[in-house]
């Protein structure tokens, strides 16, 4: 990319002519901003996979369940979704007729709360944003339709630290080539138009015409 940048510079010096310096230097700058995006959507579907499966297992009342979150490294202000799986121990097979009550917390502070949420064939799915990196710790408790606790669980969840703040550089990169190729289009055009202007001056200062 650098060599290339440099190659066309040196064309240009020696042609002489600052209108095509200006078109390819532009033309360079938009590929390196393409490229940029591209790199961040490489990362972005990378980071759509999923969590290490978290267990917690309580013999007595024969429960298994299994936690997983997704994306595996959460971004802030993006939806992550959380997901439980209640078996039955022994047979391994969901559980039903369940209520959980979910409280995920930071420190001291709960950040999200969910009480009597129907448990559905024994898996449950919460979608949330969170505004703020760090450990946070998923306690929920699971009971039958009787009202009976049948497990209190605990999970983490980690946010890691975000390269860019607050800011989701990944919400805007699909919007990146579009951008790009307007912008290629609309210079082609400007260029065009300097360089018909350019000749037209030169003819006019031409005697005899």
């Amino acid at each position: 990319m650098m060599s290339l940048s440099l190659l066309l510079q040196l064309f240009c010096i020696v042609k002489n002519n600052k209108e095509l310096c200006f078109f390819f230097l532009l033309i360079i700058n938009i590929y390196g901003f393409m490229a940029f995006q591209n790199a961040y959507a490489q990362i972005q579907q990378d980071n759509k996979t999923v969590s290490t499966i978290q267990k917690w297992i309580d013999p007595q009342e024969n429960v298994k369940i299994q936690f997983r979150y997704s994306p595996a490294k959460p971004m802030l202000y993006t939806i992550t979704d959380l997901k439980l799986n209640i078996q039955d121990l022994n047979t391994g097979n969901n559980l039903k007729d369940l209520y959980a009550s979910i409280a995920i917390l930071k420190g001291d502070k709960i950040f999200f709360k969910y009480n009597n949420i129907a448990v559905q064939n024994g898996y449950l799915s919460l979608k949330v944003q969170f505004t703020e990196d760090g450990n946070y710790q998923l306690i929920s408790q699971i009971r039958s339709k009787e009202n009976i606790s049948i497990a209190l669980a605990s999970f983490n969840i980690l946010v890691p630290l975000q390269p860019f703040g607050s800011f989701d550089v990944y919400s805007i990169a699909p919007l990146l080539l579009p951008i790009g190729l307007v912008a290629i289009f609309g210079a082609t055009a400007i260029v065009i138009f300097i360089l018909i202007v350019s000749r037209r001056k030169k003819r006019e200062r031409k005697p005899g015409i």
